[in-house]
């Protein structure tokens, strides 16, 4: 009975996340994000080859590995590589119930699934097509498997699995998830107070590992690229300054951000040591997590992917355990309730009515989606009256797949389409240039079947006239960067929280 009752909550986890995801499966074009992978693994798909292209030019760029691997898979349309990515969110989502499961007991193995996969990093990252979902739940899979076989003093041998998916996320994904896995462990054990268990944990196996794992794709790419290209592999620069980043880090996990305060204040010691000592391995991932956003020199911004389960796990077990604190911290557990319901609330508000009010544009079914959130929000001022802080968790969790089916259903499909319709519309001229470090720009216009030519941004016109294809956050400031160095008129723009233009260019001086 024990084992089919396992089974059944397994079950409903996974049922679970796949409904949290699945509706997003329906946008049947992708979106910005999406466009250049999906025509970089067209790409390979007509002429496979270890180094991906984009528009016909070798990409140099964040996971070559990653195109490659979707390449090999029998999927072509964006709906179905999306739901790699979803499978991967389950496997996640399924970790995090194992790994609770294993310490405390189901139900907080259920309330920690349950905020790890509403929290908006989770939603982003494995409902799209991208490169980092996939290495970055590998990493929280290996470090959850070792911590579940440290802790519970399993056999060494189990530790190989955790190292192999480690090298695996590693391979993928670079050099993040290699340096959050390994900090992550060391970090584990010292907490732990026990160094001489780093004698147990077949350590020398592990690293020799990854080692030959990590060669072996090196001297694949050498051969295939040259050193020059497999150098980069492991890593891609992009520049983030601190407070951007940690933005990044806090975006990822909301709505349920202000909660780890008080759960981490819940450290376990009523209920003994054996607890509080598996709050190490959620406290020692969600500081990676942190770690890796504020300090890696390579971040993608996906990565702040990796804290986010963690953070689930704090929340969910403290949840389950009656949302119990010190005396002290009472005040605290107050504001992040009723802080982490008014972020909810006021985010939805936001992406329901600011673009619609400002355009007159509210048609019957935004009507009802913002009146179903004004219940919501009485609901919320009724429960924090009551101090029901189970029913406010609760009712943040049913607002979160409400909005993520909006979102797939309602709001996404009608913001799609527009970029896409504006390349198939521009894709016409000729010569018709982009920019080679305009990742989106290029993937719409491969999937509008363009042939642009990519050229660098100091390009200048010689002889002729040329359009300009390009995707800003200023164009005024990128049109009078372009007018500098020759004469620059917008032909047409679609807007869209960024602009997609297209730019006449010519020479000053023609014959």
């Amino acid at each position: 009975m024990g084992i089919f009752r396992s089974m059944l909550i397994l079950l409903g986890v996974f049922v679970s996340c796949l409904a949290l995801l699945v509706p997003f499966l329906t946008l049947d074009v992708p979106l910005a994000g999406e466009a250049w992978i999906l025509q970089t693994i067209t790409e390979l798909h007509r002429d496979f080859r270890l180094v991906p292209t984009l528009n016909g030019i070798s990409l140099h760029g964040p996971n070559p590995l990653m195109p490659v691997l979707f390449s090999l898979l029998p999927l072509t349309d964006i709906v179905a590589l999306r739901l790699v990515d979803i499978l991967l969110g389950c496997l996640a989502a399924l970790s995090v119930f194992s790994f609770c499961t294993s310490q405390w007991g189901p139900r907080s193995g259920i309330v920690s699934a349950l905020i790890t996969m509403t929290s908006w990093g989770f939603i982003a990252s494995h409902a799209t097509l991208n490169l980092t979902a996939v290495p970055a739940a590998l990493a929280v899979i290996s470090f959850l498997l070792f911590a579940q076989v440290y802790l519970k003093n399993k056999g060494a041998r189990w530790y190989l699995p955790s190292y192999f998916i480690a090298g695996t996320a590693t391979i993928l994904g670079g050099w993040i998830p290699l340096g959050f896995f390994v900090f992550g462990v060391v970090l584990l054990i010292l907490f732990d107070l026990s160094p001489r268990r780093i004698l147990s944990i077949l350590a020398p196996y592990g690293i020799l590992l990854i080692a030959v794992m990590i060669m072996a794709v090196l001297v694949t790419y050498s051969i295939a690229a040259g050193w020059s290209y497999a150098s980069g592999l492991f890593s891609f620069d992009t520049e983030h300054g601190i407070m951007e980043r940690l933005w990044i880090w806090i975006k990822y996990h909301l709505p349920w951000l202000l909660l780890v305060f008080p759960a981490w204040a819940y450290d376990g010691r009523p209920q003994g040591p054996h607890v509080w000592r598996g709050l190490l391995a959620p406290k020692t991932g969600f500081g990676m997590g942190l770690a890796v956003v504020l300090f890696s020199p390579n971040l993608q911004e996906g990565y702040a992917l990796l804290g986010v389960p963690f953070a689930g796990i704090l929340i969910g077990y403290w949840a389950a355990g009656g949302f119990l604190v010190p005396q002290a911290f009472r005040i605290v557990r107050t504001a992040a309730l009723a802080g982490t319901a008014t972020i909810l609330v006021a985010w939805a508000f936001l992406r329901l009515s600011v673009e619609s009010i400002s355009d007159l544009s509210l048609d019957l079914t935004q009507g009802l989606a913002l009146l179903g959130l004004i219940v919501a929000a009485a609901l919320f001022w009724w429960f924090a009256r009551k101090r029901q802080a189970p029913a406010i968790v609760g009712l943040c969790v049913i607002l979160v797949f409400c909005l993520s089916w909006y979102a797939a259903l309602v709001m996404l499909p009608a913001r799609s389409a527009g970029p896409v319709s504006y390349a198939r519309q521009i894709s016409g001229f000729s010569p018709l240039l982009v920019y080679r470090d305009d990742l989106v720009m290029r993937g719409y216009l491969g999937y509008a079947k363009a042939r642009p030519i990519v050229v660098s941004e100091e390009v200048v016109p010689v002889g002729q006239t040329a359009y300009l294809a390009l995707r800003s956050d200023d164009l005024d400031e990128a049109v009078d960067t372009l007018s500098r160095r020759m004469d620059a008129e917008v032909l047409s723009t679609y807007d869209r929280r960024e602009t997609y233009a297209l730019v006449r260019i010519s020479p000053f001086f023609r014959e």
